[in-house]
């Protein structure tokens, strides 16, 4: 009965305490997983918002001043700036074409991982950035990468690329890479790698590599007293236990536990992966362990505690044969003694020692016990006798010295009353250290670090490791020198990242301890505030960017404006000038050769007089034209007719000018002849204008060819284009001369001309409803095309259509 009551309470105190153990386990493995996934986050959105921000500059200058071409044809960081320690390392492959959109990205990976790879590899042996094309991007401060990169170098033979891959990563998700063993570093690792894509294009994944050595070391080592822990991944593959370690490196990290054969150990393996719940408590099929199961985070993994049932029996019935014996031993030990009292005939003496007992406790001291015989109860009333008078003195002693001591405890109490009420003021924790991090005192503020789910003595078991090494030789520093010390670093608490400065000080030499004070102080607030100051800087930086630009652009336009002026009236007062010299010299010499002019003569002067006003006429219309366009008050007179004979009109009216160039004009259509609504004043003066100007610039003995096509989408409408040889317009001059006052920069010094006729006609066919463009045309020259809706257009007022 004993027995089993033994083993139902250790069991149960046994299984509690198994699950917190393998929960703590989990917990701390997982911190280091869970960060990793944090900074590829991070990195991954910092590259996105820079490439961004970077826009469609193309930063030549910097690429060439950061990298160069080294003899293998590999592109590297420049032997000057190249310092794997401080900054990051870069490779690009022989055969990858240096496109802008490359150079973007290479300068911003390489900007980045110099600027975070210090914080970043504060706890991981290194970071990268990996892209589509043949290169790597990496901050590794204990080897230079680059250099092993060679023309053969394929980075697609590594799963953190070719699962980067759209095709291999559909849902475009962060992943852990298996296990692996790393030639450069001499270590096994895992990775955690996050892509990123822009338009469903991969152009970016951000990682971590994470050395997993420390871990199976821990696991393998760190157990409870006859128990063993394993690691197994999601799908029951080992990755690290006791006595295998290395079947498991030479299968490569992972081992599959159905081919050892062994029964036991598939039957643990089994357990763990069908286990419900992190963590929890599960037995084996066979009945014979039972097993702590939790998750790690990150890659989730599964940690195993494997704890024998047969430890707990054996506990249970050594437990229940203690106590058996013990009972045993008691009850024989009572009867002796029983049996010595009633042999000895005590009562008597004893009831004189007890009133000598009485007497004593009454503050009597001067006692003296007679007994006649020289027996052990003579020798006991002599030496209680010899004790009364002893203690008698020393109760004398004794209150003289309480008397003191009361008063020395009401100074200690006093001051212990001040010492508290000043830490529970001070909002820092504060810590006595002794060279080896041992924590001896703790005074201050401990709930920040009661959120660190490390709980020691000790600050190499209760901080990140990194973190511990540091403190200790700040520890080291300050016993050293008796200097104050002074030294910021990060901490994890429940998944906030926090900054705390630590300040030492030695305590006094004179002090029994060789130790010094630690006052940790949250200074997160103060680099939250630093860090919204540099991005408040760097916000109005590019906002005073953006309003520089948009001032530039601004004056540029109000200089483009003043310039078009400028032309227009130069234009206009040589366009002017010219019809009024002719109309002033025609008129004068009519005037001076009327008497004796023959009419033939006068009738040419009169006929140059009356050209030179019918050109002035139509530089005025242009002019009003342009007004009238402008107000939205001229009115289109929309009947249903044929485009093709307008066109043809306008050929013949034309055909003379083309002669005088040696030029053919040929007019090409689709078949059909479209028949709607529109006006045949003002698309002539639009068809007029482009033919005449296709024939004055098109150079000798060409053609310029008309085509009358129709279309239904997205639409039905026709479609007119003029093609000509001609001399051309520059590409960035294709918008430009449709504007008012504007002409082609090949055109404008020998044509002469007010800039107004393509305006004009832009807006005639916008006010059908159409659109009017530039292109220029293959082999040389341009060509002007319009279209008009076969429908009536909705731009104009009912009453107008």
């Amino acid at each position: 009965m004993a027995y089993w009551h033994l083993y139902s309470t250790l069991q149960t105190s046994m299984l509690n305490g198994l699950k917190g153990y393998v929960d703590a386990r989990g917990r701390g493995e997982s911190e280091h997983f869970k960060l990793a996934e944090i900074q590829t986050r991070m990195m991954a959105d910092e590259f996105m918002k820079r490439l961004i921000a970077m826009g469609d500059e193309d930063p030549q200058a910097e690429f060439d001043a950061i990298f160069k071409r080294y003899p293998d044809e590999l592109i590297r960081v420049r032997p000057d700036l190249n310092d794997f320690r401080t900054k990051a390392t870069v490779f690009v492959r022989h055969d990858v074409p240096l496109t802008a959109d490359l150079r973007r990205r290479l300068v911003i990976a390489y900007r980045l991982l110099s600027d975070w790879g210090i914080l970043t590899t504060n706890r991981f042996i290194d970071s990268f950035i990996n892209m589509p094309e043949q290169l790597s991007v990496n901050y590794a401060p204990f080897v230079d990468w680059s250099l092993a990169a060679t023309r053969e170098t394929d980075i697609y033979t590594y799963e953190t690329v070719w699962r980067s891959t759209i095709s291999k990563n559909p849902d475009r998700k962060p992943f852990w890479t298996g296990i692996y063993f790393d030639e450069g570093a001499k270590k096994w690792m895992v990775s955690h790698v996050t892509p990123s894509d822009i338009n469903n294009r991969w152009v970016v994944s951000t990682g971590q590599d994470i050395v997993i050595d420390d871990m199976v070391k821990r696991t393998v080592n760190e157990q409870l007293t006859g128990t063993y822990n394993i690691i197994l991944r999601h799908d029951g593959e080992l990755l690290a236990h006791p006595t295998l370690m290395e079947q498991i490196r030479k299968a490569g990290g992972n081992l599959n536990a159905v081919k050892l054969h062994d029964a036991a150990l598939t039957n643990i393996v089994d357990a763990a992966v069908n286990s419900k719940g992190s963590p929890a408590i599960v037995e084996t099929s066979d009945a014979q362990y039972f097993l702590g199961v939790t998750r790690i985070e990150g890659p989730n993994w599964i940690f195993v505690t494997v704890y024998p049932k047969s430890l707990l029996q054996r506990l249970a019935f050594d437990n229940a044969s203690f106590v058996l014996g013990l009972g045993a031993v008691s009850l024989l030990l009572e009867l002796l003694l029983i049996r010595l009292v009633l042999r000895r005939q005590v009562i008597a003496p004893l009831e004189s020692l007890l009133g000598a007992t009485e007497r004593v406790r009454g503050g009597d001291w001067n006692i003296r016990i007679n007994w006649p015989h020289q027996d052990e109860i003579g020798r006991l009333a002599s030496s209680f006798t010899a004790m009364a008078q002893s203690l008698g003195e020393r109760d004398r002693q004794l209150q003289r010295s309480a008397q003191d001591l009361a008063t020395q405890v009401e100074l200690v109490l006093a001051n212990e009353a001040r010492l508290q009420a000043i830490s529970a003021a001070i909002p820092d924790a504060i810590y006595v250290l002794d060279r080896e991090g041992n924590i001896m005192e703790a005074f201050g503020n401990q709930a920040l670090f009661a959120m660190n789910n490390r709980r020691s003595n000790n600050v190499v078991e209760a901080l990140p490791q990194d973190i511990s090494r540091e403190i200790l030789l700040v520890v080291g520093r300050c016993l050293d020198t008796g200097d104050t010390q002074i030294y910021e670093y990060p901490l994890m608490l429940q998944g906030q990242l926090y900054w705390f400065e630590g300040r030492t000080a030695r305590l006094p030499q004179h002090t029994a301890q060789n130790a010094v004070v630690w006052l940790a102080r949250d200074v997160s607030a103060r680099k939250l505030a630093e860090i919204e100051l540099r991005q408040a800087r760097d916000y109005l930086v590019e906002q005073v960017a953006l309003q520089t630009a948009d001032l530039v652009a601004a004056k540029e336009k109000a200089d483009a404006a003043n310039l078009a002026k400028t032309q227009f009236l130069s234009n206009m007062s040589h366009e002017l000038r010219t019809p009024m010299h002719a109309i002033l010299s025609f008129a004068r010499l009519g005037l001076d050769k009327a008497e004796q002019a023959t009419p033939d003569k006068l009738k040419r002067y009169f006929s140059n007089i009356a050209d030179s006003g019918e050109r002035m006429l139509a530089l005025v219309n242009d002019l009003l034209d342009v007004t009238r366009l402008e107000s939205g008050k001229m009115a289109f007179s929309l009947t249903e007719q044929p485009l093709k004979p307008l066109i043809e009109s306008i050929m013949v009216e034309l055909d003379e000018l083309a002669k005088r160039q040696a030029l053919q004009v040929v007019l090409q259509t689709d078949g059909t002849e479209p028949v709607f609504g529109f006006d045949r004043l003002r698309i002539g003066q639009v068809i007029r204008n482009l033919l005449s100007n296709a024939i004055k610039f098109s150079r000798e003995h060409e053609q310029v060819l008309i085509e009358l096509t129709t279309c239904d989408a997205p639409m039905p409408r026709a479609i007119v284009r003029v093609m000509d040889r001609g001399i051309g317009i520059p590409p960035d001059e294709l918008e430009a001369i449709f504007d008012k006052f504007v002409q082609s920069s090949r055109t404008s010094r020998e044509s002469g001309g007010s800039g107004l006729g393509l305006a004009i006609s832009r807006e005639i066919i916008r006010g059908h409803g159409g659109d009017i463009f530039a292109e220029l045309r293959e082999g040389g020259g341009s060509i002007l095309t319009f279209w008009l809706p076969l429908a009536p257009s909705t731009n104009q007022p009912d009453d107008e259509n």
